[in-house]
């Protein structure tokens, strides 16, 4: 059955029926439940492999200084998604080939990127800059809209809160697309492991349990297979670095070796948290996904408004999904989105461009990173007064 209908070249009599596909585009929610790995190894092949379990990953790739990190992701994500790209070699040029070289947005999904060996290893502080400067790149690039998590640099040069401030101060990322996280984590065989393999993991099963609106983060998901920290962080020393991205992880009474950071390395507000760049990366996948899949692009633009109607309630739709899972702040969708595409954002010189726009104005939810308590004692027979209830 055709899906067009040309009356011109059907010249016989009698009744054509045709099919055609009107209005919302059905959208499925991006996915964000992967981490790819750059590293290296006595042997295997080059190329983005899919790793499945720690004996996988020995199996494929034999003795490599990256074995430590990928059980720590598997201890704490056994059924987890992990990708490990081979360097040729273990200098910073090596690394920075792999991830400039090895990825294709229409290949590999949306998900963390991780470098550990290269934090850990490598001594200068100008090659751990450009291995995350070349992190970041990739992931802000709009056809990928990953995010990078980067490890402090090695205990034996990065051992203090003030250390990890002042290397931190060298990764910058305008829109939250890189995270920082100090100290290293001790494994149960006592040895010393960045810990970006473990806080993606962690964000990973989060995501799985809650939804990608959570931080990866906090105490619910203390993290599995370690002993302890390499360097105890006080909360007085966490206070004067959280504020300038440095995630802290510590080990706390009774609830052990928790990630106690969810900041990125960005110094607009307005992307201050990893889970804002999670929403509204996975947000805009959706949305590319959806227009791209439905052929939308090449449809001529009536006059009626009829494809600005289609495009704004499709958005709607999808914006609707994310308020009603809890990605999106507001007591109502009213409060949570707007998507505007008509005439008033679409002039005529655009128009005969080629372009059609949508803006969709989104609130994700911020993050509850801080509580504060007041206990307020009231005399006697006073509360119901004293708290203004009536």
């Amino acid at each position: 059955m055709p899906n067009t209908l040309n009356i011109n070249a059907l010249t016989a009599p009698g009744v054509y029926v045709y099919e055609d596909v009107a209005g919302v585009i059905p959208a499925e929610i991006a996915s964000f439940n992967r981490t790819y790995i750059i590293g290296s190894s006595a042997s295997g092949t080059g190329g983005v492999t899919q790793i499945t379990s720690t004996d996988d990953f020995i199996t494929k790739f034999g003795s490599s200084p990256s074995l430590n990190a990928v059980k720590l992701y598997f201890a704490n994500l056994p059924n987890g998604i992990l990708f490990f790209i081979k360097a040729a070699g273990t200098t910073a040029a090596n690394f920075i080939a792999a991830i400039q070289n090895s990825f294709d947005p229409d290949e590999h999904e949306q998900g963390f990127l991780i470098c550990p060996e290269a934090f850990q290893n490598l001594t200068q502080q100008s090659d751990r800059t450009s291995v995350a400067t070349a992190m970041h790149d990739l992931c802000v690039q709009e056809d990928f809209d990953w995010v990078a998590l980067v490890d402090s640099g090695p205990p034996a040069t990065i051992d203090t809160t003030a250390e990890a401030a002042t290397e931190a101060a060298n990764y910058t990322a305008e829109r939250g697309h890189l995270a920082y996280f100090f100290p290293y984590v001790v494994d149960l065989s006592g040895n010393t492991v960045p810990p970006s393999a473990a806080v993606a993991a962690i964000a990973l099963r989060r995501y799985r349990i809650e939804g990608f609106q959570q931080p990866p983060a906090g105490s619910r998901y203390p993290i599995r297979g370690v002993l302890d920290v390499a360097v105890k962080v006080k909360k007085s020393e966490q206070a004067v670095v959280n504020p300038n991205g440095v995630n802290c992880l510590r080990k706390l009474p009774r609830l052990g070796v928790v990630v106690y950071g969810s900041r990125s390395r960005s110094a607009n507000p307005y992307y201050r948290f990893i889970n804002t760049r999670i929403i509204l990366s996975v947000y805009n996948r959706t949305l590319y996904n959806a227009f791209q899949d439905a052929g939308i692009i090449f449809s001529g633009v009536d006059g009626q408004g009829i494809l600005f109607t289609r495009i704004r309630e499709t958005a709607d739709a999808i914006a609707y999904r994310f308020w009603d899972g809890g990605a999106f702040f507001g007591a109502s969708p009213q409060d949570a989105f707007f998507n505007k595409c008509d005439r008033s954002n679409n002039p005529a010189l655009d128009l005969e461009a080629g372009i059609v726009r949508l803006d969709s104005y989104v609130a994700p939810v911020p993050t509850l990173e801080r509580m504060l308590i007041a206990t307020i004692r009231v005399a006697i027979d006073q509360v119901s007064n004293a708290a203004g209830v009536a």
